[in-house]
């Protein structure tokens, strides 16, 4: 499976560009291997992604950091290749590996930045949105390993891959200096949810820090699990902050609250994680969509110099998607708790 592209770099038999849109990646590759065709690869807002068709035949991921968005790209580096090692103790899911260059190394500076390449995850696929609760389940079930995988690292606890990342209080206190230049309505949504921001605050366990359905790589012919990818903001934080990032995935690529996904998708962490709990499985999706809310209204009110926007006002337009989520998940955290109360009665039984 390879996504669809409108712009490709390709090598004629002569060598000449058809297209210079991808010029930078093009001078980088070959530091790498010969190749034959580059191209954009999905649709991430941080770093620039490219698919490369190599001379062998093979396919690799050539990745430019966002350097404005990570400051220290080197730590995140070295942080990763520890993260990597204590993945690849477990035999159930397929390690994404880093592939050195002809220099000897897994990272290359140019002028342009910090440039890696990672091996592609053959006979997978990106299943987002979720169709249905196997998906749900297997997918919460992995990103629950990955979180005990972690538990074995030696070393101290990660830093912060980005200052004040997944903590809400941190972006409410951003917000506070921008908040006179905001929408009324969005306004008064975060004012009504600060009462969230004291909560989850503890920090226990290595997660994954981006913990998006689409950040799972399922098998290409079944619903299961094959690999998880894109680790840059794995950190020490909280077991929840990214199973609430998993179900406000999962809900929002599906149009909004689905309560047989969110059972699943708990299953399968309940499976794997023992620090899962009844209250903080509740409260997650809340936490974790209001300060991805808060994140892209700052964002919008300060320019865009975080996430990538196509159009003028569009980190505005995603802001007010995930508080429209935001209210669907209040309005059923009753019928949440019951559903999650029931999913670890049947754990315990």
């Amino acid at each position: 499976m390879y996504p669809r592209a409108n712009t490709c770099w390709r090598l004629s038999p002569h060598g000449s560009r058809v297209s210079d849109f991808l010029e930078e990646a093009a001078q980088v590759a070959p530091a790498w291997s010969e190749v034959v065709e580059l191209r954009p690869l999905g649709e991430g807002h941080i770093h620039d992604t490219y698919l490369v068709e190599r001379k062998d035949g093979s396919y690799s991921v050539l990745q430019k950091f966002n350097e404005y968005v990570f400051r220290n790209s080197e730590l995140v580096m070295v942080q990763t290749e520890r993260l990597l090692q204590a993945w690849s103790e477990q035999d159930q899911y397929t390690v994404p590996e880093l592939l050195f260059n002809l220099a000897g190394d897994v990272t290359l500076r140019s002028e342009s930045g910090l440039w890696r390449m990672w091996r592609y995850v053959a006979g997978s696929r990106v299943v987002d949105p979720v169709t249905n609760v196997s998906q749900a389940l297997e997918v919460g079930k992995a990103f629950a390993a990955f979180q005990v995988s972690l538990e074995a690292m030696s070393g101290e606890p990660f830093i912060d891959p980005i200052d004040g990342f997944l903590d809400l209080g941190h972006y409410l206190d951003a917000f506070a200096e921008v908040a006179v230049r905001a929408p009324r309505e969005a306004r008064a949504i975060i004012d009504a949810q600060s009462d969230v921001a004291g909560l989850l605050s503890e920090r226990h366990c290595h997660i994954h820090g981006d913990c998006k359905v689409n950040n799972a790589l399922f098998d290409a012919s079944e619903d299961r699990v094959s690999a998880i990818i894109d680790f840059d903001t794995a950190m020490y934080g909280h077991w929840a902050w990214d199973f609430g990032d998993l179900i406000r995935s999962i809900c929002f690529s599906s149009g909004g609250y689905d309560a047989s996904l969110y059972r699943a998708c708990l299953q399968g962490f309940i499976e794997n994680q023992p620090r899962t709990n009844v209250a903080e499985a509740v409260i997650a999706p809340r936490y974790v969509t209001l300060m991805l809310g808060i994140r892209f209204l700052i964002d919008h009110l300060s320019g865009d110099q975080y996430f990538k926007v196509g159009y003028p006002g569009e980190n505005l337009y995603r802001a007010e998607g995930q508080f429209a989520l935001l209210r669907e998940f209040d309005v059923n955290q009753g019928a949440m708790a019951r559903l999650a109360e029931a999913a670890f009665g049947a754990k315990l039984v």
